[in-house]
């Protein structure tokens, strides 16, 4: 055939094709926003992710500015001084000061900074007013002036010693807008802090700064501040899982609209074919369908996205925690994803499009459906191969130096795999359907009459269902660095830092559900450590305090939570210690770092503490063995967890105090005693929303794959109308085939999404694996359910008749 009659025959398609998608508007419809869909999401996503991260270069200046150094440590003035010709620098100094407003004093971090210098261009966003420039002007960044509900123009006291300033402007760090930060100007610090200089060297000129016996710093690089390439390889991933998942899904539902469309048609492309046309022909019939759709969807998801992005650049900014670029529109981006669009369209038509080319004229014009036919061994054989080929590319690739662009493809390769099972799920069920009841029997024996079509619709589930479990099984591995295992307190526990007076420390508690208050005395010297291996503490490694207290029963009950035991008591009176872990008197002797060493009674502490003391002895018994004392702030043992605006009041009381008596230069506050929940750890709004996320889809699948296989089942209904058979019957036919469908999809989902978690968790080696219970029932379990539910609560229960042809 020649190029003329070739686009003479695509252009005749593509007119049947906008014609038929006129007719048949609500068809039409679904697969454009099946098909709009990843495009508005890819669209809004590339926009967003093209303002925020413009460059390597734009991410290095929210935290360096302009600067090719940030040099901070001892001696930094020499460094300054030595300089090559034609250098720039600027001074900046971070810490943490009291701010006041109203009656509440609270620690908040700041920096001493010329915003208006050239050198620190990009590391903050001026949003309203000015910088500040004198001494009594301040600026605060959003975040804080939300928190403290100050505006520009108000006063408030900041610093140690306290003095009124007044707030000139907005102004948010980039490196972290919702950061609560104060910032000052230039040389004026509000308490002791750390100095830093920004340093810009001559372009060409070879310096680096070196630390000598009289100048100790250390350095951050301009080239070292971007992303790493770990870093950029997980984006890569991220993106790549989002993007193979979404468009698989999307795929695998709109092939299964066309195979519907295309039956829909069969006369029309019967009689195509019987005036002469090929079978060729009659196949771009049906591709023609996806192209028009697909450019429709493409040209619609990318306009809605662009518009939806305009209008949330605020909150895009918000989550993306950095100022964005709105000059930052990436076309060719954009043109690839309006394409998109239309491969996956033509993708989703070329099965149906094979099928319909290889229906025979009669069999078509007598309406006669084709049994789908295959083996299941094939897809059985074929699912495993490809499984196992993916999970031993994702093995050779896992592992923190591995390939992480390789570990996304076998694991997409593994979910693959596990779907290709859905037509011998489907086929297994379609045997086993003469013990069913009528409403499942009808649904699975129509599902495996189509099992290609049905097993698409549940794929999509599957895909759902898997890629929200793998983010869900991402998100909870918890790292093993996290210094949150291992408690500082018995929980609840109120902890005041040591050179706050007892009296402070005591108003302190009046904000408190206030059980007792115990004021600390320690020893200058502590206990020698333990001797041997790190102790384990639910699997890692458990650190045990050197604390030596001098006191009495107040502290053994602060510590242990009960009442001492006599022999307790009985060792305090008689010159000996009480010790709190096992591993400091293994032998029933405490030894200190000095070399003295006492007899000791073991008490056991329900954990390993952190910031509590792992002995105490008498007053008696330390001035005997010369151990020098020290005030160590207090205890306050609590009924309850104090809640949040408990704690607020409770340390303004402490800074207060702390103001007053002018011997801090750096604010202290309380801190509260915490442990892990038991079994893993307590669930955030990621884990919810990943679980509501994969809900939603679930069931919008499962409203698409029950709604193709009703229309394709009118003829079914029609019959078992005619028969007699009740108006409710519809209604649990269709609740069947959700259950049927999303459950498929669910199981295999369940199956699939532990693959690519488990590669990303490979790829970080500090990751360990927590299973979120809940997240996880309500994706597996509580969304079927509910796809069955609603499918059976808005189906139409009235039976339409339809005429046969003859």
């Amino acid at each position: 055939m020649s190029f003329s009659e070739t686009a003479g025959s695509w252009r005749v398609a593509v007119r049947v094709a906008r014609r038929a998608a006129y007719r048949s508007k609500a068809r039409t419809l679904l697969i454009v926003l099946m098909l709009a869909l990843p495009v508005f999401a890819g669209t809004f996503l590339a926009l967003s992710y093209t303002a925020t991260y413009t460059s390597v270069d734009t991410e290095a200046s929210w935290r360096l500015g302009r600067a090719d150094w940030k040099i901070s440590g001892d001696g930094l003035e020499a460094v300054v001084a030595g300089l090559p010709a034609g250098s720039e620098s600027t001074w900046i100094t971070y810490g943490h000061t009291v701010v006041r407003t109203g009656d509440t004093y609270r620690v908040r971090d700041y920096m001493s900074v010329n915003v208006d210098d050239p050198l620190t261009e990009g590391m903050f966003a001026v949003r309203t007013g000015r910088a500040p420039r004198g001494p009594g002007e301040a600026a605060l960044s959003g975040r804080l002036a939300s928190l403290d509900g100050v505006k520009v123009g108000d006063r408030v006291l900041a610093g140690i010693p306290p003095r009124e300033r007044t707030i000139v402007g907005i102004i948010d760090a980039s490196s972290e807008l919702s950061l609560p930060l104060l910032v000052t100007g230039a040389d004026q610090a509000l308490s002791d802090s750390g100095r830093h200089a920004l340093i810009q060297v001559p372009e060409g000129a070879s310096w680096n700064p070196r630390s000598t016996p009289d100048t100790q710093v250390s350095t951050m690089h301009r080239p070292d501040v971007g992303p790493s390439a770990a870093e950029q390889a997980l984006r890569t991933a991220a993106f790549m899982l989002v993007v193979g998942f979404a468009g698989t899904q999307v795929a695998l539902l709109a092939g299964a609209a066309f195979a519907v469309g295309a039956r829909r048609q069969r006369r029309e492309l019967a009689m195509i074919g019987a005036v002469g046309a090929s079978r060729h022909q009659v196949a771009r019939m049906v591709l023609a369908n996806g192209l028009v759709l697909g450019a429709f969807a493409g040209i619609a998801g990318v306009g809605l996205g662009a518009l939806a992005y305009w209008s949330n650049r605020g909150q895009v900014e918000r989550i993306a925690n950095h100022p964005i670029n709105d000059g930052a529109v990436p076309m060719l981006w954009l043109t690839g994803i309006a394409l998109f669009a239309v491969v996956v369209g033509l993708l989703a038509a070329l099965g149906p499009a094979r099928a319909a080319a290889r229906q025979t004229v009669r069999a078509a014009m007598a309406d006669r459906e084709a049994v789908s036919k295959g083996s299941n061994v094939r897809w059985l054989v074929g699912g495993l191969l490809l499984a196992a080929c993916g999970a031993a590319a994702a093995v050779v690739a896992s592992g923190p130096t591995g390939s992480i662009a390789t570990v996304t493809a076998g694991t997409v390769a593994i979910l693959l795999g596990v779907t290709a099972m859905a037509p011998l799920l489907v086929a297994v069920l379609g045997r086993a359907a003469g013990r069913l009841p009528l409403a499942l029997r009808l649904a699975a024996r129509h599902a495996a009459r189509h099992r290609l079509r049905t097993a698409a619709s549940a794929a999509a589930v599957c895909t759902a269902v898997a890629g929200s479990m793998a983010l869900m099984l991402f998100n909870a591995a918890e790292s093993t660095e996290s210094e949150l295992r291992q408690p500082n307190a018995r929980t609840g526990q109120v902890l005041v830092p040591a050179g706050v007076p007892e009296t402070a420390a005591r108003e302190a508690a009046r904000e408190l559900p206030m059980r007792d208050v115990v004021p600390l005395t320690v020893a200058t010297e502590q206990a020698a450590a333990a001797p041997g291996p790190l102790y384990e503490n639910g699997g890692l490694p458990a650190f045990v305090s050197q604390i030596v207290a001098i006191g009495g029963a107040e502290v053994i009950r602060a510590v242990t939570g009960a009442e001492p035991p006599e022999a307790a008591m009985r060792a305090l009176r008689d010159g000996g210690a009480v010790a709190f872990y096992r591993e400091h008197a293994p032998d029933g002797t405490l030894s200190i770092i000095d070399g003295a060493s006492m007899p000791a009674v073991v008490v056991p502490a329900p954990d390993y503490y952190l910031d509590l003391p792992s002995a105490v002895v008498s007053p008696e018994t330390a001035s005997r063995y010369g151990l020098t004392a020290s005030p160590g702030g207090a205890i306050i043992d609590v009924t309850r967890v104090p809640t949040e605006a408990e704690i607020v009041a409770a340390n303004s009381r402490v800074l207060a105090a702390q103001l007053t008596d002018g011997s801090s230069a750096e604010p202290a506050e309380v801190t509260v005693g915490a442990k892990p929940l038991p079994g893993g750890r307590d669930y955030g709004a990621m884990f919810l929303v990943l679980a509501a996320i994969s809900s939603v889809v679930t069931l919008a699948a499962s409203a698409v794959a029950v709604g193709l296989a009703t229309s394709e089942m009118r003829n079914d209904l029609s019959t078992l109308a005619a028969v007699g058979a009740g108006p409710r019957l519809r209604r649990r036919i269709a609740a069947a085939q959700a259950g049927l469908i999303v459950g498929v999809g669910a199981v295999l989902g369940a199956v699939g999404g532990v693959a690519p978690a488990a590669g990303m968790v490979a790829f970080r080696g500090d990751l360990e694996w927590h299973v979120p219970w809940g997240p996880l029932a309500v994706t597996v379990l509580l969304a079927p359910t509910l796809a069955v539910f609603l499918t059976a609560l808005l189906t139409r229960p009235r039976l339409v008749l339809v005429r046969r042809l003859a």
